[in-house]
């Protein structure tokens, strides 16, 4: 009989902290059915909840070392585990479940083809449709405790304990749910939802991911983050997603810069102006090109959605550091005499030179925003 959840925590948990491997896997198998339970109960979907609890995996790896005391544990994983199920749901572009022409097609041909194999694959179509037709109908507090309850033995002490409420409160939930589905529903659901628990497998994926990468490196955190992303979708095209992400909101700024400056260049009354607006100018690309590589960067560094936030308001201050200090020491000299030899004409130029840098400043900001947008979303 396996020890109490309490003391496999007590037990695991320091050694886990301390980089020990065995003892989070461990802590994996312990707790996996409350962390994908959590995760399929918000995405409802039985495949992306596996890809959501793998990563919340990957993400308490890394940061296990901050956390000693083991009667945190359950709660900040729980806590954890929401935060990104919440982040796939909010971000990730939701796949349409209508069934095309052409997929209807498909299923028709597997319905036929005498493969082996064929019959498993519908039936586990059949029932990632289930769950998620039975979660849709159930109230919100009852999500995370029915899947629970038929993971872990339809025993309502073991699930009060995993999610940190009173046996009452799960009696009260699974009554709840009980009234609001039939109940040749919900005893269907019982077989699906038991068929689509996380076993041994799940562990297995979750070490190996750790084996290939290790979780404090680039890889690991990168992988991490693609688990969030979907989990179908190929590596190689997370990886130009991610470069897209970073192009474009480049290339668009540092066209912004040039154009912004062009007009000055062309007004530079001396080869030390010139020579300081091309450093402005590799300055301003720089910065934009620095801000657009870390949108992306930061969340994946961090996994949280405050970090682009954070680079974007770097950004602007940088800008304003660029545009209203610098700048206006290069042309200073030069719109002093402009402003002698002819002070109408001079006007109209600080006017058109005042255009262009508001132009320069909308592309520029517009550009962050982008980065901001696609770091988030990434």
């Amino acid at each position: 009989m396996s020890a109490p959840l309490p003391l496999v925590i007590e037990r695991a948990l320091p050694r886990a902290a301390d980089g020990d491997r065995v003892a989070f896997a461990e802590l994996v198998e312990a707790t996996r059915n409350i962390v994908a339970s959590i995760a399929l109960a918000i995405v409802r979907d039985a495949e992306l909840g596996h890809d959501v609890a793998q990563d919340v995996f990957l993400a308490a790896w890394r940061d296990l070392g901050q956390l000693r005391d083991a009667r945190s544990f359950l709660p900040w994983l729980r806590q954890l585990t929401r935060h990104r199920a919440y982040h796939v749901l909010r971000t990730e572009r939701r796949r349409a479940r209508r069934i095309t022409s052409a997929e209807s097609d498909a299923l028709l041909g597997a319905a036929i083809d005498p493969r082996p194999g064929v019959d498993a694959d519908l039936a586990a179509r059949d029932d990632r449709r289930l769950v998620r037709a039975v979660l849709d109908e159930l109230p919100d507090d009852a999500r995370e405790v029915v899947t629970l309850y038929y993971w872990e033995g339809e025993s309502t002490a073991r699930v009060a304990a995993l999610l940190g409420l009173s046996d009452a409160a799960v009696r009260k939930r699974l009554s709840r749910a009980r009234s609001a589905l039939r109940s040749s529903l919900l005893e269907s659901f019982a077989g699906a939802a038991r068929r689509a628990a996380p076993g041994a497998a799940f562990t297995g994926a979750v070490m190996s991911a750790l084996s290939i990468g290790g979780p404090t490196t680039a890889a690991a955190a990168t992988g991490a983050a693609g688990a969030s992303l979907g989990g179908g979708a190929p590596a190689l095209a997370k990886l130009g997603t991610l470069a897209w992400a970073v192009v474009l909101p480049a290339a668009g700024g540092v066209a912004g810069v040039l154009f912004g400056t062009r007009q000055l260049k062309r007004r530079a009354r001396s080869v030390q102006e010139l020579v300081s607006l091309r450093r402005f100018e590799l300055a301003s690309s720089a910065l934009v090109v620095a801000v657009a590589i870390s949108f992306p960067a930061a969340w994946i560094a961090t996994r949280s959605d405050w970090a682009p936030v954070v680079t974007f308001a770097l950004f602007l201050a940088g800008l304003a550091g660029l545009h209203l200090g610098w700048l206006p020491r290069i042309v200073r000299e030069r719109q002093a005499l402009e402003a002698i030899e002819d002070p109408e004409r001079a006007a109209l130029e600080r006017a058109r030179e005042r255009r262009a840098a508001i132009l320069g400043w909308t592309a520029g900001v517009l550009c962050g925003s982008a980065g901001l947008v696609l770091g988030i979303l990434l």
